[in-house]
């Protein structure tokens, strides 16, 4: 049975990159796994070449793996991907704050609207939509670097991160009590006042060590959960 998700006015292919994108993102397709592209279309009521123009779009953005003859493939999450984004991650971090135009058109009082979306998704407990406007409050930051190499650089960076930080709110709630996840929640909230803070003063010493500590915050919580599990045999979903 065909379960078709989309808004009016959007286009197939971006109705099926939202599809794929939040499937993988929220890890129902499992990390490291064949996607059934019949199944896909089946399942969501999407044609084909939408469904193909969403794998390509996925796989410019780093989550999908083309390989020829074999298809598509989620991209993995093991420790050495780990240890790998997370050099990445805090080389885009350093990166948007050494570029942040701090006279952006309109980037604090942008930046404050995520945040009371970001708010309001955890007020939901809606894990992904915590992630996206996660997401966001770290892209209009690149986007205020007016650079498109930083922020297609940050843009890949922050889309894998959406996957992680899906499975470290998920394990949160699953591993430990309630309260543990609204405390972490509560100190990401905090987090991001620090660096709107450091982006009213203009102060980009400040906003470059708020961005690492913020990432740093971000790492321990994913070692954390890792260490519930033996390391090597680390299974995400």
């Amino acid at each position: 049975m065909s379960e078709p998700i989309g808004r009016s006015g959007t286009s197939q292919s971006e109705t099926a990159l939202g599809i794929i994108r939040d499937r993988i993102l929220d890890l129902t397709l499992a990390p490291g796994s064949h996607i059934d592209e019949r199944a896909l279309m089946t399942r969501y009521g999407l044609g084909r070449t939408p469904t193909r123009e969403a794998l390509n779009r996925l796989a410019s953005e780093g989550l999908v793996h083309l390989r020829a003859n074999r298809g598509a493939f989620v991209r993995p999450l093991d420790l050495t991907e780990t240890a790998h984004f997370f050099d990445a991650y805090f080389a885009a971090e350093r990166l948007i704050g050494y570029f942040c135009r701090f006279d952006h058109h309109a980037l604090v009082k942008d930046i404050m609207a995520i945040q009371d979306h970001h708010g309001a998704a955890i007020a939901r407990n809606d894990l992904l939509d915590i992630t996206r406007h996660n997401a966001d409050f770290h892209l209009r930051i690149a986007e205020a670097t007016d650079n498109s190499y930083v922020y297609d650089f940050s843009a890949r960076v922050h889309a894998a991160a959406r996957r992680m930080l899906f499975f470290v709110y998920r394990s949160e709630k699953e591993l430990t009590v309630r309260r543990v996840f609204a405390r972490e929640q509560q100190g990401i909230v905090g987090d991001h006042a620090e660096i709107i803070d450091c982006l009213r003063r203009t102060d980009r010493t400040a906003l470059i060590d708020a961005l690492t500590r913020h990432g740093q915050r971000f790492q321990g919580r994913l070692m954390t959960l890792i260490g519930h599990s033996d390391g090597a045999t680390f299974q995400p979903w």
